[in-house]
Formats: C-alpha cells, structure tokens, sequence
C-alpha cells in the first residue's frame, strides 16, 4: 500500500561550531575556568607574598585573647577570644539592622500615605521631611544626632520624661520599658499555638457551614473570641501555678506582701536631714503615704522650673529633693534576672521607689543581704531556700512565695543618680538606629508613594462605590495589590539599610566594622579581618533579599 505521508527531507544535523546551543555553553565554561583561575592566581600571590613576609595566613588568630572590652552587646569579656568579639560585632549589626528595618517599614507606610493626603499640611509636611532628608549625607545625620541632639540631652538626674509615660531621655541615652520572659513563658506560649490551632479549627467549620447554608457567619469575630479566651486561659493558668519565684524577708519587719513595703519606704526616709532642711514638723509629719511624698515632690520640681527662686532658695530646694529621692526599699537579686525585675516592677507598681542591689550570683546577693544592704532578696524558691540555710538565723527569715505573669513589664524608673530598669538604648545605639531610620524612611516613603499610585485609579473608585472608607481602601484594596511594586525596590533599601549600619564607627557603636578594626590593629590580620566582613554581610544581605523574594512571590498577583 502506497503511503500518503508527505516525503519530508531529513534535515541535515548542524555542526557543533556552528550550534549557538553548544557555542553558549562552550562560552560559559571558558568565562568559568578564566573566572576560577583568576581567583586561584590571587589567592596563590597572596599566600606566596604572606610567607615571604613572615605573615601567618589562616584563621587560627580568632582563637587568641581579645583583651580588650566592648561597651555593649551579648555577653563578653576582655579575656574571651578574637572570635567572640566578632561575633558580639555581628549580632550588634544584626540587631541594629532587624529593628531599623521594622521601623523604616512603619516610617515609610506612614510618611508615603502622607504624602498623597488630601489635607495641604500633612501632605506638605512629608513632601518636605522627603526631599530634605534625601539630600542629606547619612553620615551628617548621625553626626547631628549623635553630637547635636543625644549628647546635649540632660543628665541622668534631670531626665526628660513625656506626659509621664515611663520614658527617660538623658545624655546616657534611652530607657523605654520592655517585657521579660519567666519560666511560665513557655507554657504560655503553648497556650497561644493551641490558639492559632483553634482558630484554624473554627474558621474551617464556619467556612463549610456558609457553603452549605449560603449565609455568612461572623468568622472573624468567633476566631478573634475563641483565641482571646485560650489565651487568657493560659495567662491565669501559668501565673497561678507555674511560677517558682519567691522573696525572703525578715521575720520582724511583719512583711505579709508588696503593699506592705511602703512602710520599709516611709522608714528609709531622713526626716531628721528634711527637718534639718526648714522643713516643718507638720509638714514632715505628713510625708506618711508614697501618694504624699510624690506629690510634695512634684511641688518641689515645680518650684525649680517656676525660676523665681533665689540662689539659696534653688539649694534648699534641691537638697529636700536628694533627701527625699534616697528613699528607697533596697532589693537584692542577680542582675537582669526574672526575679528582679518582676520584684522591682512589682513595688513600682506601687508607686513604691526600689534600689535595685544586682549581683553576678545568687551567693553574692545573699551575701548582701545576710550583711543588711538590703530590705528583701529575690529569687527563686530554691535558691531563696539555698541561701536561707546558710544565714545566721535560719527562722528569723520568710520565704514567701510569688505569683508571676509568664511575660513581665520591665519598667525604668529614677534610682538616685542612675536610671533602673527598663530597656536601655546606648547613646550611640540611640543615634545610629535613629539615623538609619530617618534616612532610609525617606526612601521607603516615596517607594510606597509610588506603590500606590501604581494601583489604578478605577480599583479606588469601585471601593468608594462600594461604601468603603479610606482606611478599608487602603486596607483591603490598594495596598495589596501595590505590594507587588513596592517589596522589589524596598528590598534594596532593605539591604542598603544593614550595609550603611556600617557607618557606625563614626560615633563609637561597637558594630562588625568598629569590632573588626579594633581586632585588625590588635592582631595585623588585615585581609582574614576583611573576609570577615566580605562574608558577615554577604549572608546577611541574602538572607534578607531570599526572604523578601519569596515573600514577594507569595503576594503576587496570579495570572491566568
């Protein structure tokens, strides 16, 4: 049977050289091996020239003693290793960089919806705080900040404090409150994914349940409910029952709970100094309650900023201050431990003033407090019971236990001539991340601008014809779909952030480069020091631009 196929010629196969397929594979190799072979060379020159020179090549110097100290960061002495203190410089950048990159999102949000506002002031208001920051040299910046603003802050005793929040600004830089983790944390925190499970749970079975009856079911609220409840749950369970924390006291001093150590408070003031002062025996007399002393010193500040004294009225004055902010109920735990800063938020919960008395050990606390320095010891219930063993009169001191939230407000209050407590920013911390967050946020801002202005304009219109607000619009309709525009660009800034935290040495924060410079003079390693860097900032950069791509692959828009 003859075939009807169509009698096709066979193409002649094309030879190698002339295949572009095979050219542009044979080009990326050549490219690869001159590429390797030029690094191999470089490398090869510069181990040949170090050992001409005498110079040691590898890395075995980041096992030597550092012997030298590091103003702040995770813990370090001088007589731990090169390597340490480099690592103590990476998690500082890494710090800075993550908490920049929080703020500079927010700042950008922020200032970029601003920018497009209809009200003429706030809109003018960011298009200036943009195209003047912008212009600006970072490093002018930090320098303003650092040297203009921080350090011209007042002194420690003189604190600026804001509508009375617990804020304190002073040359020594920033004490804001934070929470504190205690050992029911962890069982908390099992509460809360027992939660998010829940509300997955919940918001499965409403979803199937609106299918089948065609009618919507508040989903959001019942979640919203539903994980409140066990979290609250938690809370209540672990704050009663898990906690190991207690305090000692002695026995005399009748001491049945907090409230009862406004009376230690009241006994540690110098009546005999505030009469000594003027001061009337009335007067003294009714400085009996901490709501009292607070308000008579409130009266004394008044006077001071009122100007009208006299010289020797402005002494009398302050020296009733000092007598009066010596007051205090002396606490001794570990330093930063749970058990101080739940006892010390405790008392000042209570309008109560504490002296925080913190130790490297236990030991050392109980000794202070075995030598009368201290009003009360905190701790745990073990230890409490450790150090109560060892003391001079066992049964003259109580053990009384304490319940304990799983997360603590560390909150900072004035102790004599220092800040206690809280959340301290460094000077220099201060200034940098400060710096790094107005700069970039300029950036951001005009990113998100753009971002916006990318949306169409009829997707703004159908939202207002469906009744939504401003704030639903943004919400629900033009910031996700500007989310595709804005993370590529921001990325960059992103990375442009954490690179120019570099710049940190200029005013003394112990970042990789002010660590790594310090270590270079010290050791001579120069090139393996600049490694370091190279590759300290490579992963880091990575890590944030591969988060941020895969992130930016789940936000977009899906085509058919």
């Amino acid at each position: 049977m003859a075939s009807t196929s169509p009698n096709i010629k066979q193409e002649a196969s094309i030879p190698f050289w002339r295949d572009v397929r095979i050219l542009g594979i044979i080009g990326q190799i050549i490219v690869t091996m001159l590429v390797i072979i030029f690094f191999a060379w470089l490398i090869s020159n510069f181990i040949e020239n170090a050992e001409n020179q005498g110079l040691q090549v590898g890395f075995d110097f980041l096992n030597s003693t550092a012997s030298f100290d590091i103003a702040e960061g995770i813990e370090y002495e001088a007589t731990d290793t090169f390597g340490r203190a480099l690592w103590v410089g990476v998690v500082n950048t890494i710090r800075v960089s993550l908490i920049g990159i929080v703020l500079t999102t927010l700042l950008g949000i922020v200032v970029g919806i601003a920018r497009l506002s209809n009200n003429w002031l706030i809109s003018r208001i960011a298009t200036v705080y943009i195209e003047i920051v912008r212009n600006i040299p970072l490093l002018v910046i930090l320098f303003f900040i650092y040297f203009a603003v921080i350090l011209k802050l007042p002194a420690v005793r003189d604190s600026a404090q804001f509508f009375g929040l617990p804020i304190y600004l002073n040359n020594r830089g920033i004490a804001i409150p934070g929470l504190t983790a205690t050992t029911g944390f962890p069982i908390w925190l099992a509460f809360i994914i027992l939660g998010v499970i829940l509300v997955m749970l919940l918001w499965t079975i409403q979803s199937r349940q609106e299918e089948q009856s065609g009618e919507p079911r508040n989903k959001l609220g019942t979640a919203v409910f539903a994980f409140l409840i066990v979290v609250f749950i938690g809370w209540l369970v672990t704050t009663a029952f898990v906690s190991d924390q207690a305090i000692m006291v002695s026995n005399a001093s009748g001491i049945e709970g907090f409230d009862d150590f406004e009376d230690v408070y009241l006994a540690s003031l110098d009546t005999t100094a505030l009469r000594e002062s003027g001061l009337s025996a009335n007067t003294v007399n009714g400085l009996n309650s901490t709501a009292s002393i607070a308000a008579y010193q409130a009266e004394l500040r008044s006077l001071l900023d009122s100007g009208t004294l006299t010289d020797a009225e402005v002494d009398i004055v302050e020296t009733r201050l000092n007598i009066l902010n010596d007051g205090a109920v002396r606490l001794c735990a570990i330093e930063g431990s749970a058990a101080e800063i739940n006892a010390a938020s405790q008392l000042r919960r209570r309008n109560i003033p504490v002296d925080v008395n913190g130790s490297d050990s236990m030991r050392q606390a109980g000794s202070a407090y075995a030598a009368g320095d201290c009003d009360l010891l905190a701790g745990t219930q073990a230890e409490l019971a450790a150090e109560r063993t060892i003391l001079e009169s066992p049964d003259a001191h109580e053990i009384q236990r304490v319940s304990v939230p799983p997360l603590v407000m560390n909150t900072p209050a004035p102790a004599g001539f220092n800040i206690q407590g809280g959340v301290k920013l460094s000077p220099e911390f201060a200034a940098l991340l400060i710096g790094l967050v107005i700069y970039t946020g300029s950036y951001a801002a005009e990113i998100v601008r753009a971002g916006i202005l990318a949306v169409s304009k009829g997707q703004t219109e159908a939202a207002r014809a469906l009744g939504l607000n401003e704030v639903q619009r943004l919400r629900l309709i033009v910031l996700p779909q500007a989310m595709r525009v804005i993370i590529p660009p921001m990325t960059s800034q992103y990375l442009n952030l954490t690179k120019n935290s570099s710049l940190a040495v200029a005013i003394g924060y112990p970042d990789l480069v002010s660590v790594g410079n310090t270590v270079l003079n010290q050791s001579g390693f120069a090139v393996q020091v600049i490694i370091i860097f190279m590759v300290s900032y490579l992963t880091i950069s990575l890590s944030i631009s591969t988060f941020l791509n895969w992130y930016n692959k789940k936000v977009a828009l899906v085509e058919r």
